[in-house]
């Protein structure tokens, strides 16, 4: 019983310094370089689906994603805007808790393509209040 509890604490230790994954649903804006959001912001949902919204909370674009280990899908829910399920790929990396990156696998997809990596690739989490 004596070993018991050491080796239990150091497989406490051991877990407790794993890092959580990173959670992709929420709110995600593009930041001016004051740290001023653009004011358009893309609400990705837990059930696969996504918002974007203007300023004004106006909605412009919806659709569906999909995340498999890093492979970020998405498909627009209007088929005129890049055709009846067309889904493009991206990379989607994190970097710390509150920003991501897109890097092109494949889309040929040109208005969408422009909206995810054409300005700017990365996105960061609003912080709720």
């Amino acid at each position: 019983m004596k070993t018991f509890k050491p080796l239990l604490l150091c497989i406490f230790f051991l877990f407790a310094f794993i890092p959580a994954k990173h959670r992709l649903p929420g709110k995600w804006t593009v930041y001016n370089a004051d740290g001023t959001s653009i004011g358009e912001y893309v609400e990705l949902k837990n059930d696969g689906t996504y918002n974007v919204y203007l300023p004004g909370d106006q909605i412009s674009e919806t659709g569906y994603y999909k995340l498999k280990h890093h492979i970020f899908s998405i498909r627009n829910a209007k088929d005129y805007v890049c055709g009846k399920n067309y889904w493009g790929k991206y990379r989607l990396d994190f970097y710390g808790d509150d920003s991501i990156h897109f890097t092109l696998m494949e889309d040929t997809c040109a208005n969408r393509r422009y909206d995810i990596v054409g300005v700017n690739p990365g996105l960061r989490r609003i912080k709720s209040k």
